[in-house]
Parts: structure tokens; C-alpha cells; sequence
């Protein structure tokens, strides 16, 4: 059914857009809510700056978070996937630099996720895709209630409207200072709502933390046997059998790792089995939809968001189709854990062909989905699968040299704490979710349905 809007030339926005997602009714509608309230636009009680034009250094040794798009995620800002800065960097950009209380906004890639920056992410500084919001004293609107307002619909509409570009959308400042921001009268409700979900979500992270040093302090990776040697050599044979003779892949630091891992003379492949069950979208009714999980979709915490995609616009690398205690984990750059457990609710969805689907074993001889998820998002393990990466342009492992990963598997008694903890982390995510959608929504409802 068509819908039809009717815009006078003095209604048009900005610099005069033509384009029809501008005006669709359900963006005309928030629009005219907003003008019942009191607003102020968001670039006269803020500084806001982005991040960092082109070259930057990484420095893994520095305590300095790179905060980027993918780290801005369900109203909190995670360090997860967050590399780490130079000081160099850092300090030739002290005006992204972040403090407790910004409000960080993506600007490109996942535009509109909004979130707050809290003191267990910093030191911190923001690339290009991220607009740093840092509300003045005297602003007349909380940080967490921004964040409720911005995550909201009515503030995803005036991201969407503010977005330009063709090859890759992006919110200019200048746009973004121009967002109209309602002042209510009692934001209490909302700032409640907000800050028990982001310290529901901070005890995700701690929970999976937790999790993580339990398990490797039991096999023995959380302080690695170290190395004094100065040099070391290795057969012809062996740079022949790995076809490789970079240095950092024999380097006595990984090959202690992986000794270590090889203690029970097990592999991945040992515990748990490759999954290749084939999505076929040409068997299936073009009308027809399903959930869709890229790379993009997996989460710091475990587990992967998705999104609905019409059969007939399937793409071309949605190949894999997932069950309920699969574990998917990233073929590409493993390094950033792009690891996530498919839940209950997720049947019959379909992943990316950028991830191994990894099926565990039950009994004796093999895994539980939580801990090996665990195992798989551990830091050090992380390099030892992004060290048997190959091609410079994609850097990628293969499923084969995957499955040959070795892996040590503490006691029951162990495992089962890894797991109780993983589950609560799960649980508590499912609490911060519902609470922060609560927010977004009482934000909505106090908008939409009062006046002035």
C-alpha cells in the first residue's frame, strides 16, 4: 500500500532534501511531536567532535582504548572489540579524548547506536565514525537520559534524516548539532531505567570475565610458561610442513601456548564437529524471510544479534545454517572474538560463510557450548588463531588448521563454574536488554503521547 506525503517548500529539511524517506509519515509524525515540547538542538548544550581523520597507531602494550562504531552497542560503550592506541595518538587528539559521562554516538556503519561512557572503558580516545557528545554543566538534559532519547525513535528518525552518502552513509556534525532534543520535565523515570541497565550490562561483561580467568587459570594460559632466549632456530622441515617462515609464528611465546594446550593430546576437532549445513535460498519461496547473522551481528558478550532478510535478497555469503547450542566463531581476523553461542531461540537461523560452525560433542570426550565459547574468546588463544591466519588483504583461518587448534579441558567441577557463569551473563543480558528497551520506550511514550 502507498503511502503519500504532502511537504510545503518551507518544510523541507535541512538543505533542502528531496528524497522521499524524509517524509514518510511515521518520520513527519515524530517530527511534529517534538514541536509540542520545549527543545534545544543538541550543538548549544554539548561540544561535540569526532575522532581521528586516517593514519593512527595501534600500540597492544597501551592501556588506551580505540573506540570505534562496533563498540557502541545497546546503550553502553564496550572496549570488547576495541583495539588499543598509541599515547602518540591519544595525546595529538585531546578533543576526542573521552570522560565518564559522554555520550558517544556512531556515525557511520551502525548509525544511530548511542551509549555512555563509563570509567571502565577509559583511557579512551574515538576514530572518524564516532561523534563524541559531551553535555555542558548546565544542560538542561541528563547524559543517560540522551542516550534513552537518541537509541529512541524519535532520535533514530533524525539520525536516519541526517545520513547522507551513497558508497557509505554517515551523519556530518554539523547535522548531528542540529538534532532537536525535547526537555521533559521529569527525565527521573528514564536516568532510573538507563543507569540499572548499564550496570546490568557491565555485570555481562564482568560475569564473562570472570568466566574467562577461571578457565584459563585451570589449563595454565593465564600466566604462559615465558622465555629468555634471545634467538631461536627452527628445522627446515618444519617452516616446510607449515609453509610458513615468518618469525612470530615459531616464536617461543606461542610455541610455550601451544604445548601447554597439547598436554591431553586433543584438538578442537576432538571435542567438537564442524557443522556445514548448507543454506539453499533457491529451494525456498522468494516472499519467504529469515535471520540473518554477519559478522558484524556477533556482540562482546557471546552472543549474536541478527537481522530479518527477505529469502530473494539473500547474500551470497549467507551460507550456513545454525541450530541451538551451535558455537560460530569468526574465520576472519580471529583476533577481535567474534565468537557467539546460537540460543534457543535462534532456530533455524543462518550465519555468514566468515564463520566456522562449530557443533559440540556431548559426554566424556567432548564440550560444553559454554565453555568452549569461553575457551574460543580468550585472549591468548584469539592470537593463536589470528597467528595461523594467512593472506594480507582478508587475513583468514582456515576450518582445517581450526580443527587442529589444540585444546586442554580443566575438570567437571570447572567447567560446570564456567558454565553457571556464562548463563548469568546471559540472564543479566536479558534484564539490561529489557531494561533499556523500558527507557527507549518511556522516552517514546512521554513524547508521542503527551503535550505540552
Amino acid at each position: 500500500m502507498a503511502n503519500i506525503s504532502l511537504v510545503k517548500m518551507s518544510g523541507l529539511y535541512g538543505a533542502y532534501r528531496w528524497d522521499a524517506e524524509c517524509y514518510q509519515p511515521h518520520v513527519l509524525r515524530d517530527a511534529d511531536a517534538l514541536t509540542h515540547f520545549p527543545t534545544v538542538k543538541l550543538g548549544d548544550v554539548s561540544f561535540i567532535t569526532d575522532g581521528q581523520h586516517g593514519y593512527h597507531e595501534v600500540d597492544e602494550e597501551s592501556p588506551i582504548r580505540h573506540i570505534t562504531a562496533r563498540c557502541v552497542e545497546g546503550g553502553i560503550v564496550t572496549d570488547a572489540k576495541a583495539d588499543r592506541l598509541s599515547l602518540k595518538t591519544h595525546n595529538a587528539n585531546v578533543r576526542s579524548q573521552l570522560k565518564a559521562g559522554d555520550v558517544l554516538l556512531s556515525t557511520a556503519g551502525t548509525i544511530g547506536e548511542a551509549g555512555i561512557v563509563e570509567d571502565d572503558i577509559l583511557p579512551a580516545n574515538i576514530d572518524q565514525d564516532v561523534a563524541r557528545i559531551a553535555l555542558y554543566d548546565d544542560a538542561p538534559i541528563d547524559p543517560y537520559f540522551l542516550v534513552a532519547f537518541l537509541r529512541s525513535e524519535l532520535g533514530r528518525f533524525q539520525s536516519a534524516r541526517a545520513t547522507t552518502g551513497q558508497i557509505q552513509g554517515h551523519i556530518p556534525l554539523t547535522a548531528l548539532r542540529d538534532f532537536e532534543i525535547p526537555i521533559l520535565k521529569d527525565q527521573s523515570k528514564v536516568i532510573s531505567l538507563m543507569r540499572r541497565g548499564v550496570e546490568a550490562r557491565r555485570s555481562v561483561l564482568q560475569l564473562l570475565a570472570d568466566a574467562s580467568e577461571t578457565l584459563a587459570e585451570a589449563i595454565g594460559v593465564n600466566r604462559p610458561p615465558s622465555s629468555k632466549v634471545l634467538f631461536y632456530t627452527r628445522p627446515f622441515g618444519e617452516t616446510r610442513m607449515a609453509a610458513r617462515l615468518d618469525a612470530e609464528y615459531f616464536a617461543p611465546h606461542f610455541q610455550n601456548i601451544l604445548k601447554v594446550l597439547s598436554k591431553d593430546g586433543r584438538a578442537i576437532g576432538d571435542i567438537a564437529a564442524l557443522s556445514q549445513r548448507r543454506f539453499r535460498p533457491e529451494t525456498s519461496n522468494d516472499k519467504e524471510t529469515f535471520h540473518y547473522i554477519e559478522i558484524s551481528s556477533v556482540r562482546g558478550d557471546g552472543l549474536a544479534d541478527s537481522e530479518t532478510v527477505n529469502i530473494g535478497n539473500a547474500p551470497s555469503r549467507a551460507q550456513w545454517i545454525v541450530q541451538p547450542g551451535d558455537v560460530i566463531t569468526s574465520t576472519v581476523r580471529p583476533i577481535r572474538r567474534l565468537s557467539a553461542i546460537i540460543t534457543a531461540a535462534q532456530s533455524g537461523y543462518v550465519c555468514s560463510s566468515g564463520f566456522a560452525v562449530l557443533r559440540p560433542k556431548p559426554g566424556g570426550d567432548g564440550i560444553e557450548p559454554e565453555v568452549l565459547l569461553t575457551f574460543l574468546r580468550l585472549p591468548i588463544i584469539s592470537e593463536i588463531l589470528d597467528l595461523h591466519t594467512t593472506a594480507s588483504m582478508y587475513p583468514a583461518i582456515s576450518t582445517k588448521r581450526l580443527m587442529e587448534i589444540p585444546i586442554a579441558l580443566p575438570p567437571q567441577a570447572i567447567r560446570n563454574a564456567v558454565i553457571s557463569k556464562v548463563r548469568a551473563a546471559f540472564k543479566a543480558r536479558t534484564e539490561a536488554e529489557s531494561l533499556l528497551e523500558e527507557a527507549k520506550t518511556e522516552v517514546e511514550r512521554m513524547v508521542l503521547n503527551s503535550r505540552r
